[in-house]
């Protein structure tokens, strides 16, 4: 790509701070449809992005930027956009948008304004009227500055990607999902066709002793968080659409008959004592979804809006929930550890209520293209999403389309951690006692693979960036 989407403008620059402040402009724009590239968030990729390109000239016979990150970084590395997001963190550790000017533009501006504006001695033409951002920077070594020099200014040809954007605070609370603790393979030790059959359901244990796995044709898995060993390889029995719960306060497991929406439950259930090794009787598990201290339940309700109805272990008193005050049908959900929210995902949008009083207390329209599945840490700040993928637009997938996990932080909504699998998401669990852990089922795509007995899952520690 040749057509200029920034200009790039250096206000000021200390190595020994490893800080510089940029100044960037959008110099890209469709005036016919009143729409232009966006200012860059605050992910790292498209700044290291900048600082590659800042190096004036060329290296002989290569075609390689002067300077330590050209010779530290190719051309293939610069504009392979999966590893930019992978790696960029190792040469910036943060990045924070300090000013905004004229986003959006005015319809005055609209008309003044042109297509493409170029760099022409270090300024751009109408530099008043274009949309621009200051940002600080700060990046891991002095050397990757030590280039600059304040008013040094250059057009870029990069583009905003989706790379992570965690700081040291976010660091202990957030998976390491660039190498998962261990991958657990269910179906491995299988008897019996699994065709069709997939992994359907998780859950942790509340005191994250075991994690429970569920499949879509009945079997039952247990792992021992304390070490990953199978402790549980079971049937359930045959159940159409089965949901898996924990029964509160101890190791019991119960596998139930997915209910209606607006129906009232089969009281029908299988029931397993981990610790005992043997099935038993218990009283019946009401809802598809209980919180962590078992005051609340969830259960699909028929208000018209495709969403759930809160009610206590006993079924009363019932809560009746409004959502969305429209259609919008949840299809995927999670109480947050402490029980203090709980989390609502539909198609695109992604609601927050308190149970207690059963009212939706925050929300983000237009969350994602899609939700799929999601999960909470103990206290509710931090969401694990299973969603289409960001990266559809610069990664190559061909004609698969693939889900990308991603963290949000809900103190400002922000996606501040992604990894992009070649695979579908079925299912997330957060550990909810002390959010150590973040399991992920992953199911193949392509025929022959998927939902054929081939569900791994991903399990992966807190700390990002850590070995484990």
């Amino acid at each position: 790509m040749s057509t200029d989407m920034y200009g790039v403008r250096v206000l000021e620059v200390d190595p020994d701070r490893l800080r510089v402040r940029f100044q960037v402009l959008v110099v890209y724009y469709d005036t016919g449809s009143r729409t232009h590239i966006p200012l860059p968030g605050e992910e790292p990729g498209v700044f290291l992005h900048f600082l590659w390109e800042s190096a004036a000239g060329y290296l002989s016979g290569d075609d390689e930027r002067q300077g330590p990150l050209g010779r530290v970084l190719s051309t293939n590395d610069i504009l392979d956009f999966e590893w930019v997001d992978t790696n960029a963190r190792r040469f910036i550790s943060e990045v924070r948008r300090t000013n905004t000017l004229n986003d959006p533009p005015t319809e005055e501006q609209w008309e003044v304004l042109h297509d493409f504006y170029y760099e022409r001695g270090g300024t751009w033409q109408d530099e008043d009227l274009l949309i621009q951002g200051e940002y600080e920077i700060r990046v891991t070594d002095r050397k990757w500055l030590e280039h600059l020099s304040t008013g040094q200014a250059w057009g870029s040809a990069a583009f905003p990607l989706n790379g992570d954007s965690w700081t040291a605070e976010d660091a202990p609370h957030i998976p390491a999902l660039a190498q998962p603790k261990v991958n657990l393979r269910p179906f491995e030790t299988t008897t019996g066709s699994v065709e069709h059959d997939c992994v359907e359901h998780m859950e942790f244990s509340d005191d994250g002793k075991y994690l429970a796995v569920c499949s879509d044709q009945g079997r039952v898995w247990v792992y021992d968080t304390a070490d990953w060993s199978e402790t549980v390889h079971t049937h359930a029995g045959d159940w159409i659409l089965p949901l898996m719960m924990w029964v509160p306060g101890g190791h019991v497991l119960v596998v139930k008959r997915y209910s209606s929406r607006g129906k009232p439950e089969r009281e029908s259930q299988w029931a397993y004592d981990v610790d005992q090794g043997t099935t038993v009787e218990v009283p019946f598990q009401r809802g598809h979804l209980r919180s962590v201290d078992g005051a609340h339940r969830i259960s699909p309700n028929a208000a018209g809006e495709g969403g759930f109805d809160l009610h206590g272990e006993q079924g009363a008193p019932c809560r009746q929930l409004s959502h969305a005050g429209r259609w919008d049908p949840i299809q995927c959900r999670a109480f947050a550890g402490d029980s203090s929210r709980l989390f609502l995902g539909a198609q695109e949008n992604l609601y927050v209520v308190d149970p207690v009083k059963g009212e939706v207390v925050d929300k983000v329209m237009d969350a994602s293209e899609r939700l799929f599945e999601l999960a909470s840490n103990p206290d509710g700040s931090y969401l694990a999403i299973g969603s289409f993928s960001r990266k559809l637009s610069y990664l190559e997938f061909g004609k698969d389309r693939p889900h990308e996990l991603c963290i949000w932080r809900m103190a400002d909504k922000k996606i501040i951690l992604g990894h992009q699998f070649r695979t579908y998401i079925n299912e997330l669990a957060w550990s909810p006692n002390d959010g150590r852990w973040l399991a992920v089922a992953l199911e193949p795509m392509g025929d022959g693979r998927f939902r054929h007995g081939t569900t791994e899952i991903a399990v992966f520690r807190m700390g990002p960036g850590e070995s484990h």
